[in-house]
């Protein structure tokens, strides 16, 4: 921040329309000055960095203003957490999603995109009250199957409706706002930070047993800093380990990290157990999340989550450490009334259905499970119960770290490929980032961990994790795509035409970008023309044959490109160039320059062959015509030289 916002913050303060109970950040400080003067603005930071701020002042602004404001999100289950926190703080707050409606008619409303494209489409009066929309974790415009949503909704968003888009950091945030701020004719402010509330300490996992318990090597500390000794020390414990399985042995054990702990990032030598590769089972897997699990817990690094692309695996890795038990008698206590009170909702057989007594089971020991396929009611009482601290490990796919308030103390990744419906792949630097930032609870925890899980038999390339875990994000772009649905919402829509659309898409920004600047040069131009002097020359003077020269230019081309259409017609070169035709040549490639000759024969498709006829140099005065030489000549350049003889017979010459 400049001194003079500083100073124009501190005048602000009394009469803010939301106060807080701590000291703004400088990039959330900006965010509020920007919306009291009423403009719209684009905030990039980091995951837990403190960009709910900025959506919770905007909508206070919106209650002192008597208007309303939106709340998007790209998935149900951050819609039903920032519902029960806004219900909270405001009051007066609705949630609408494809499941359930809660106070529609409320001054906040909470929704996912979709649903808000919906009310555009069908010009909801909710649109007309509307003064400021937040889109949350509007870095999902990348997403494939849906990021055209965010592009739709853009667009249509009326010109009094203002906008506060909050996103992951970004490489091309100016970029994107820029176009936001072209299509909606305004100004769109920038706010960004790399600063992270509670810095991340990477680690490599290679323990599988009791001996290799404490095997956890620190490869990137809280500086951002590569740890070179770590992950030497993580490849040749995984290579000792893939040894001792190879021999078939049990291996000795060596030190683990009893002087580095969790954060040395200390030296183990050798285990026991499988390295991975062919010979992986579950009970590797097992063996590998007890000992993971008992020793964090042992470091205080609960609570825990584990990132697991795969619903079907998440729910097995629950179910197979059914022998350990992480809560207290008094906290099975509260999970257990607080469980039977959440499903008081469902109906008499509902309450035992399989999922519901698997997951109550579950949360008593300590664990749970959040993907798309648990019961939204369920999942709304795992976020409530990890938030309280009841839940210790929660395994969950990738979209638990899609905008969900809930970090930990620790963040494991089960791997760092996944199956993106087209192929397996590593996971991108934005998408590690993401679901990284999870780790460290801000005011509670002065670093959050972050552990990669090694199994394969070998570690991962340095190269690879540092651009996984430092590297830059994916940019933004567009996904905007013509469906059928579009089109005839689009018909029912007056102000807006399908050519609209199309030409104010993302897609689109660079040539609305260079349109606009043409415009603008054109008219600076044609200004330019408007004041400058009247020539003084005769070649370009109204009556000078510039003009008929230019015209005669034009009628030639025309022409020309008439009539080649019809000479590459095969029966029309065949008819033109058949034996004994004379031609005059003029072809640098074949050294013949204004050289007459006579065609001989077709070689084949492509050549003819040709009899060169030149001057005799000895005869002063006569010239005689003696045939000197058999040359071959590309059709191409003979087809060329009819059509110059066709032209001029028809009134160009060559000077024309």
């Amino acid at each position: 921040m400049s001194p003079e916002e500083e100073q124009e913050y501190k005048r602000l303060l009394p009469t803010m329309a939301r106060n807080y109970p701590f000291l703004l950040d400088p990039f959330q400080q900006s965010s509020v000055l920007c919306m009291e003067r009423g403009e719209s603005l684009f905030v990039a930071a980091h995951t837990s960095a403190g960009k709910t701020v900025v959506a919770e002042y905007a909508i206070a602004l919106c209650q002192a203003h008597k208007t309303r404001a939106v709340y998007t999100s790209p998935i149900k289950a951050l819609s039903n957490q920032k519902f029960r926190d806004f219900k909270q703080i405001f009051g007066d707050v609705g949630l609408v999603t494809g499941d359930i409606q809660l106070h529609p008619e409320a001054a906040c409303l909470i929704m996912t995109t979709e649903i808000l494209r919906s009310m555009l489409y069908n010009g909801s009066e909710v649109i007309r009250d509307l003064e400021w929309v937040v889109f949350d974790e509007v870095h999902y415009i990348n997403n494939a199957e849906r990021g055209h949503v965010w592009e739709e909704v853009l667009i249509m968003l009326p010109a009094h409706v203002k906008i506060v888009m909050l996103s992951a950091t970004v490489p091309n945030c100016v970029e994107f706002a820029d176009w936001v701020g072209r299509i909606k004719n305004r100004r769109i402010n920038v706010i960004s930070t790399d600063r992270r509330p509670v810095p991340l300490e990477h680690f490599l996992y290679t323990g599988q047993d009791g001996k290799t318990q404490k095997d956890l090597f620190k490869i990137i500390d809280r500086n951002g800093q590569f740890i070179l000794k770590g992950y030497n020390d993580s490849k040749d414990s995984k290579a000792k380990i893939y040894e001792k399985d190879k021999a078939g042995g049990a291996g000795a054990g060596g030190r683990g990290m009893a002087r580095g702990g969790a954060r040395g990032g200390g030296r183990g030598n050798g285990s026991s157990g499988g390295g991975g590769g062919k010979n992986w089972s579950g009970k590797n897997d097992k063996n590998i999340y007890l000992n993971l699990i008992n020793y964090m817990k042992c470091s205080d690094q609960l609570p825990m989550v584990v990132f697991v692309f795969s619903r079907k695996r998440c729910d097995e890795n629950a179910q197979m450490l059914a022998s350990m038990n992480l809560t207290t008698e008094v906290e099975k206590q509260h999970v257990r009334t607080f469980f039977s009170q959440c499903i008081q909702r469902l109906k008499g057989s509902d309450k035992e259905l399989p999922q519901v007594l698997t997951m109550r089971e579950l949360c008593l020991r300590g664990f749970a499970v959040h993907h798309s396929g648990i019961l939204p009611i369920l999942k709304e009482v795992v976020e409530l119960l990890f938030q309280k601290g009841y839940v210790k490990i929660l395994f969950a796919t990738e979209t638990f770290a899609m905008g969900v308030n809930m970090p930990a103390r620790c963040v494991v990744f089960d791997s760092i490929h996944k199956h993106d419906g087209t192929e397996k792949r590593l996971l991108n630097p934005g998408e590690y980032t993401q679901m990284a930032g999870r780790a460290g609870r801000r005011g509670l925890d002065s670093t959050g961990t972050v552990v990669i899980i090694c199994k394969d038999q070998t570690i991962p390339p340095a190269d690879v994790l540092k651009n996984l875990i430092s590297g830059q994000a994916l940019r933004l772009e567009s996904k905007f795509r013509v469906t059928y649905a579009m089109i005839l919402n689009l018909l029912r829509v007056e102000q807006l035409k399908i050519e609209d659309m199309l030409q104010r898409s993302y897609v689109e920004s660079d040539s609305l970008r260079e349109s606009k600047e043409k415009q603008k040069s054109l008219k600076e131009t044609k200004k330019d023309l408007e004041n400058a002097p009247p020539l003084d020359c005769a070649t370009c003077s109204p009556n000078s044959q510039l003009r008929d020269y230019h015209d005669a230019l034009f009628e030639f081309t025309r022409r020309r490109e008439a009539i080649w259409p019809r000479l590459n017609d095969e029966n029309v070169i065949n008819k033109l160039l058949c034996s004994g035709r004379f031609l005059i040549v003029n072809s640098g490639i074949h050294q013949l320059q204004n050289e007459c000759v006579i065609l001989i024969k077709e070689l084949n498709n492509k050549t003819l062959q040709v009899l060169v006829v030149s001057e005799d140099a000895n005869e002063t005065t006569q010239k005689n015509m003696t045939a000197i030489n058999l040359c071959k000549l590309p059709k191409s350049v003979c087809c060329f030289l009819i059509l110059e003889y066709i032209l001029t017979h028809l009134g160009f010459s060559k000077q024309d």
